[in-house]
């Protein structure tokens, strides 16, 4: 299979039930009026080999709006070239009508000068979201005490925040020592802070692995909170969560009907397709066909 042919993942020979319609540039300008959620987006970790240019003509192919791209070390875009890298890849979407509507970064805290340069460029191009890197929990030592040192780090990146017009986002993310895994210590981080200056991802798949059947509790507790929603799906095999294809597991449709349904107007959602290896060269093919089945799949269940 050529790049051309990679490329062209969304048509009838690759999806045994045949291609959606397709839309024209002009309906899937970002944002459609009349819909709850904004753009339709998808991550850049499973497209990290392909060049701006193929990722803005697979993401046209394939009926997404833009992507969350990652400019983090081994990334879409090294931090160190920011300057350089993350215009052509903007004006690479451009092109085609997509856009980078967030990055996933590895800023933590507003004094690293890396990360300032990183914020600054992303701001200056219009992107709106940042996504924060995690913090961690030391089990051996007080958790409320961590948690609070936490939130006045996260008090002093809202602080730098304030000469700029970009937001960044921290997301709910499944472990045993991640900050935000219950995502009522998240709701502690967040307490007090701007929330035009940091807010939360929320992330369904996470949600549900670590609430069970308490996840219309933690979504409302996060509604308000909340400026990007991710998407992917897992099922238990014995104690192990395992990634599996958007509609096939455990999150729940009616979690995605609650979302849809009291999400802010203008809200990304952004496709996470975790359920191959993004490492494999060999699997490069498969990445971009199951990115595919789950934007599919993601019409179906929403109706975006």
């Amino acid at each position: 299979m050529n790049r051309r042919e990679l490329l062209r993942l969304g048509g009838g020979a690759v999806l045994a039930g045949g291609a959606w319609p397709r839309m024209s540039p002009a309906q899937t300008a970002y944002p459609q009026p009349g819909r709850r959620f904004g753009p339709v987006i998808t991550f850049g970790k499973h497209l990290q080999w392909l060049t701006f240019d193929e990722v803005a003509a697979f993401l046209e192919e394939n009926d997404l709006d833009g992507i969350e791209a990652t400019v983090r070390k081994g990334g879409q875009v090294e931090p160190e070239n920011v300057e350089r890298d993350l215009p052509l890849m903007v004006d690479s979407l451009k092109k085609r009508g997509r856009k980078v509507v967030m990055i996933t970064t590895d800023i933590s805290d507003a004094e690293d000068l890396t990360a300032q340069r990183v914020i600054k460029t992303a701001e200056g191009l219009g992107i709106r979201y940042f996504r924060m890197a995690y913090y961690r929990y030391d089990l051996e030592r007080p958790i409320i005490q961590q948690l609070e040192s936490h939130r006045e780090t996260v008090l002093r990146l809202s602080e730098y925040l304030d000469d700029f017009q970009i937001m960044g986002v921290y997301q709910n993310h499944a472990g045993r020592n991640l900050v935000g895994a219950s995502v009522w210590d998240l709701y502690r981080l967040l307490e007090g802070v701007p929330e035009e200056r940091v807010s939360a991802v929320f992330d369904v798949r996470h949600a549900t692995v670590e609430a069970g059947l308490a996840w219309p509790l933690l979504w409302r507790l996060m509604r308000d909170r909340t400026r990007v929603v991710y998407v992917k799906d897992f099922r238990w095999e014995g104690r192990k969560a395992v990634n599996v294809p958007l509609g096939t597991g455990q999150v729940d449709p009616a979690l995605l009907e609650m979302v849809r349904a009291e999400v802010a107007p203008g809200t990304p959602i952004c496709l996470h397709m975790e359920y191959v290896d993004h490492r494999d060269p060999e699997q490069q093919a498969e990445n971009m066909r199951a990115i595919v089945r789950d934007r599919q799949t993601l019409r179906q269940m929403t109706g975006v």
